[in-house]
C-alpha cells in the first residue's frame, strides 16, 4: 500500500442475493466456439445489466464467467429483476441459441471487504452460500428462492414488472412453494419456492443436486439406511406463545416422507403469526401419548396449564385419546384450575380450538365437551350440501381445498395473535394503541352452505381493525342465549345477518331458527341505534319453506327490517355497503369527540427518528422544529424493549410527519425505519404518513452523497453544525398546511 493510500473496514449489511448461471455453458461453448460463445455471453452480460439498470441500488458483487452475484437492498427489487430476466430473456436468441439461465435468490448479513490485490471488494457470508445451494437446484428459466425473501416480496409483488411496458400486458407472477430441502452446510431444512411468469416459468419441483435433496428424499434414505430417526425436543412451556394439543395418528402423513397435518399446521401457524407480529413467535405441540408420558408424575400438569395459548387440534382421535380427555382437564376443569392458578374460572381466550373433523356431541367426553362449549373453535372441513359428505382442507388436496386451508390457518393465526397481545404486559400506550377505539359488530352466525360467505366479511372486517363478536360459541339453549345476547350488543355499532336457502337449526326449547332469533333480536335493537345489514340471495324461491316465509317477512315487515339495509345478491355489494357505512358511524363518532374535546393546541406533532448514538447530535434539529411550532416525539432508548417498541408504533400512529435522521446509524437502519413508516397503517393508523424525509447529517461518506428514495424527501446538512436550509424550511412548511 502506498503513501496516502487507506483500507475500508468491512462493511456488514443485510441484503438480498441474486445468483445466476448459464444452463450447461461448457456444452454450449463447445458447440458454438469461442468467438461466438464470447458474442453470447456479451449479449447476456448486457441484457442483465440493462435489467440491473432499472434499481439504481443494485450492485454486481461477482463476475463467474457465466453469472452473476448481485446484491439488493430489497427483496422486491430482487424478485422483479429476476422476473425482468426471465422475460426478456425468453424472447432472446444469440447465436441461433435461445439464452438459458437459472436464478436463485436468498437474503441475509453478508460482509463486504476490499481485496487491496486486485483492487476490487469481496463479499462474503453464510447467505452467500445459501444462494448458491438455491441456484444450483434450478433449471432453465427458473427463479427459485428462501422463505425469507418470498415472505417478503409476495407482499409486494403483484404484477410483473414488465406488464405494460409495451402493448403486451403480461399476467402476474405465480407463486409455487416447492416443499423442504436438505441443503449440504445447513442444519435445518430449507423451504423453496419459486416465482415465474405462467408458460415462461417451469414451475416444477427441482429433483434436487449433489448438494441439495428434498427432504422427503432425505427421510427415505436415512430410514433405507437405519438411521434412528432424532428425538423430539423437550416442551419449553414457560417460553412458548402456543401449545398445539393433539392426537398421535392425526399427524400420520398421508405418504411415507411427507410432513403431518400437525407439523404443517405448526409450520404454516409459525410463519403467520410472526407476519401478523413482526416478532418471532415459539409454536410447539404435544400429542395426547406425550402428555401421558410426561404427567405420569405429576410434575408437568402444572406447567402446562400455564401455557399462554392452547390450540386443542379437534377430531374423533382426539375425543377417544385418554391423553388428550386430560390434557384438557388441566385447561378446563375449574379444581384444577382454582388449586393451580387461585381461580375456578376458565380462561376462555386461551384456548381457540381447531376442528379438524367433525365430531358428534353425545361422542365427547366431559373434558373435551367443555372445550367445544366454552371456546372458540375453527373448522378445517366443509359439508358438501348435496351429499353431506365431509371435505378436509388440506394444503395437498387441489388448489380450492389449499386455498380454504390457508385461509383457516389465517383466521387461526390471527386468534391467537389477538389473544397473546391481550395477555402481554402493555404499557397504558400500547394498549390504547392496539384496543381503544375498536367498533364492535354482530356477525351473527349462519347456516352451513354460508360458511366461506361469513369467514369471507369476518376476516376482511378484523384484517380492518373491528372487534367482531361472538368470538366464543353461543348457547344452545334459548334462555341462555337471550342472556348472553344481552352482554354480547352491548356497544355493538352494527349487526350482519347473512341469510341463505336453509332455515337452521333451532335451540332447545324454541320455535325459531337460531338465524331468526338472531334476526328479530337485533331488530328490537333498532331504536337504540344499532344498524343492522341483512343480506339474502337474490332469488330464494327455492329455499325451505319456513326460509322462504321468513325472507319475505323480513321484506314486509317493518318491524324485521326497522334500522336494516336489505342487500340482496353479490356478498361483494354486501362488503361494499357494510364499510362505507361503518366508516360513516365512525367518522361521525370522532367528530363529535372533537367537539367535545379540543385539543390544547394546534401544533402539529412531528416523529424525529434517531439511533441512540445520534441523541445528543439531534437537539439543535429538535429545537429549531419546536421554534418552529412542531411538537416533537423521539424513539425512547431506555427502558423494556416492548415499551420501547410501543412507544415506536404509538408515535407511528399519531404523528403528522416523520423525519428520519442519517448520522451515524448505517444504511441499512434508515431502510428498516423508512419500511416502518410504511407498516403504520397496520399498527393502527388510519392513513399513510404523507410527510416523510431522511435528514442527512455527517459524519458524510459517498453512499449519503448518492442515497435516494422515491417515498421519502432527501434534506442534506452538508455544514458539520446544524444549519436550516430551504428543502427543512419547505418540509416543515408544507407539514403545517396538511
Amino acid at each position: 500500500m502506498e503513501d496516502g493510500e487507506t483500507t475500508r473496514g468491512p462493511s456488514k449489511q443485510i441484503a438480498a442475493l441474486i445468483f445466476t448461471d448459464i444452463i450447461g455453458s461448457v456444452a454450449l461453448q463447445q458447440k458454438l466456439g469461442t468467438d461466438a460463445y464470447t458474442r453470447y455471453v456479451s449479449r447476456h452480460d448486457q441484457i442483465i445489466k440493462e435489467c440491473l439498470s432499472e434499481v439504481p441500488e443494485a450492485k454486481i458483487l461477482n463476475e463467474t464467467g457465466d453469472g452473476f452475484l448481485i446484491r439488493f437492498t430489497d427483496p422486491s427489487d430482487a424478485v422483479n429483476t429476476a422476473l425482468r430476466l426471465q422475460y426478456r430473456l425468453s424472447l432472446e436468441k444469440c447465436e441461433g441459441e435461445s439464452i438459458k439461465i437459472r436464478m436463485g435468490l436468498n437474503m441475509g448479513l453478508i460482509t463486504e471487504m476490499d481485496e487491496t490485490n486486485r483492487g476490487a471488494t469481496r463479499a462474503v457470508g453464510m447467505p452467500i452460500n445459501l444462494v448458491a445451494r438455491v441456484m444450483d437446484l434450478g433449471g432453465a428459466g427458473q427463479i427459485l428462492m428462501t422463505r425469507v425473501v418470498y415472505d417478503d416480496a409476495k407482499q409486494f409483488v403483484r404484477n410483473h414488472p414488465d406488464s405494460g411496458l409495451s402493448d403486451k400486458i403480461l399476467s402476474p407472477p405465480e407463486w409455487v412453494s416447492h416443499g423442504s430441502y436438505e441443503i449440504d452446510g445447513n442444519d435445518k431444512n430449507i423451504e423453496i419456492f419459486e416465482v415465474g411468469l405462467k408458460g415462461t416459468a417451469p414451475l416444477t419441483e427441482p429433483a434436487g443436486s449433489k448438494k441439495a435433496r428434498p427432504a422427503n428424499q432425505a427421510t427415505h434414505e436415512k430410514a433405507d439406511s437405519n438411521v434412528a430417526p432424532e428425538e423430539s425436543e423437550p416442551v419449553d412451556i414457560e417460553n412458548l406463545d402456543v401449545l398445539i394439543s393433539y392426537a398421535d395418528v392425526d399427524n400420520e402423513p398421508l405418504r411415507t416422507g411427507e410432513e403431518g397435518w400437525i407439523s404443517q399446521l405448526q409450520r404454516n401457524l409459525k410463519v403467520r403469526m410472526e407476519q401478523l407480529s413482526g416478532e418471532e413467535v415459539k409454536i410447539s405441540r404435544l400429542s395426547g401419548k406425550d402428555f401421558e408420558s410426561i404427567s405420569s408424575g405429576g410434575g408437568m400438569i402444572k406447567e402446562i396449564g400455564q401455557a399462554k395459548t392452547v390450540v386443542p387440534v379437534i377430531s374423533p382421535q382426539f375425543a377417544n385419546s385418554p391423553g388428550c380427555q386430560k390434557e384438557m382437564d388441566v385447561f378446563y376443569n375449574p379444581v384444577t384450575i382454582s388449586s393451580q392458578t387461585g381461580s375456578g374460572t376458565p380462561n376462555k381466550a386461551k384456548l381457540v380450538s381447531a376442528i379438524k373433523m367433525p365430531v358428534p356431541s353425545e361422542d365427547f367426553p366431559n373434558a373435551i365437551s367443555s372445550v367445544i362449549t366454552q371456546c372458540l373453535g375453527l373448522e378445517f372441513f366443509e359439508r358438501e350440501t348435496s351429499t353431506g359428505r365431509v371435505r378436509e382442507f388440506h394444503e395437498d388436496f387441489g388448489e380450492d381445498s389449499r386455498q380454504r386451508y390457508y385461509e383457516r390457518v389465517y383466521d387461526l393465526a390471527y386468534e391467537l395473535y389477538e389473544a397473546l397481545k391481550n395477555k402481554k404486559n402493555f404499557s397504558s400506550i400500547e394498549s390504547t394503541a392496539l384496543t381503544g377505539g375498536r367498533q364492535k359488530i354482530f356477525l351473527a352466525p349462519t347456516t352451513s352452505e354460508l360458511t366461506k360467505e361469513y369467514d369471507t366479511v369476518k376476516r376482511e372486517l378484523k384484517e380492518h381493525g373491528y372487534h367482531v363478536v361472538p368470538d366464543c360459541p353461543l348457547p344452545q339453549s334459548v334462555n341462555e342465549l337471550n342472556e348472553a345476547l344481552e352482554e354480547m350488543l352491548i356497544d355493538c355499532v352494527t349487526s350482519i345477518h347473512l341469510m341463505g336457502h336453509h332455515y337452521g337449526l333451532i335451540p332447545e326449547c324454541a320455535s325459531s331458527s337460531l338465524g331468526e332469533i338472531l334476526l328479530r333480536f337485533t331488530a328490537g335493537k333498532a331504536s337504540s341505534g344499532l344498524k343492522r345489514f341483512i343480506w339474502s340471495p337474490r332469488d330464494f324461491s327455492n329455499g325451505e319453506i319456513r326460509q322462504v316465509e321468513l325472507l319475505q317477512k323480513i321484506q314486509e315487515d317493518p318491524s324485521l327490517h326497522a334500522a336494516a339495509e336489505l342487500i340482496e345478491g353479490s356478498i361483494i355489494s354486501l362488503k361494499r355497503d357494510i364499510f362505507r357505512v361503518i366508516e360513516e358511524q365512525k367518522k361521525k363518532v370522532d367528530a363529535d369527540a372533537n367537539k367535545e374535546i379540543k385539543p390544547a393546541n394546534d401544533s402539529k406533532l412531528i416523529y424525529l427518528i434517531c439511533e441512540q448514538r445520534d441523541e445528543e447530535a439531534v437537539e439543535a434539529l429538535e429545537d429549531y422544529l419546536f421554534k418552529e411550532g412542531l411538537e416533537v416525539c423521539l424513539p425512547a432508548f431506555d427502558g423494556d424493549e416492548a415499551d420501547v417498541k410501543a412507544l415506536h408504533q404509538e408515535n407511528l400512529i399519531n404523528c403528522s410527519g416523520a423525519l428520519v435522521y442519517y448520522g451515524a446509524a448505517p444504511r441499512v437502519w434508515v431502510d428498516i425505519k423508512l419500511r416502518d413508516l410504511i407498516k403504520a397503517v397496520g399498527y393502527g393508523r388510519e392513513n399513510p404518513i404523507e410527510n416523510q424525509a431522511v435528514f442527512i447529517a455527517s459524519p458524510h461518506d459517498h453512499r449519503k452523497e448518492r442515497y435516494k428514495s422515491h417515498s421519502a424527501k432527501i434534506i442534506r446538512q452538508n455544514d458539520e453544525s446544524f444549519t436550516p436550509d430551504n428543502d427543512l424550511k419547505e418540509f416543515i412548511e408544507t407539514m403545517k398546511e396538511t
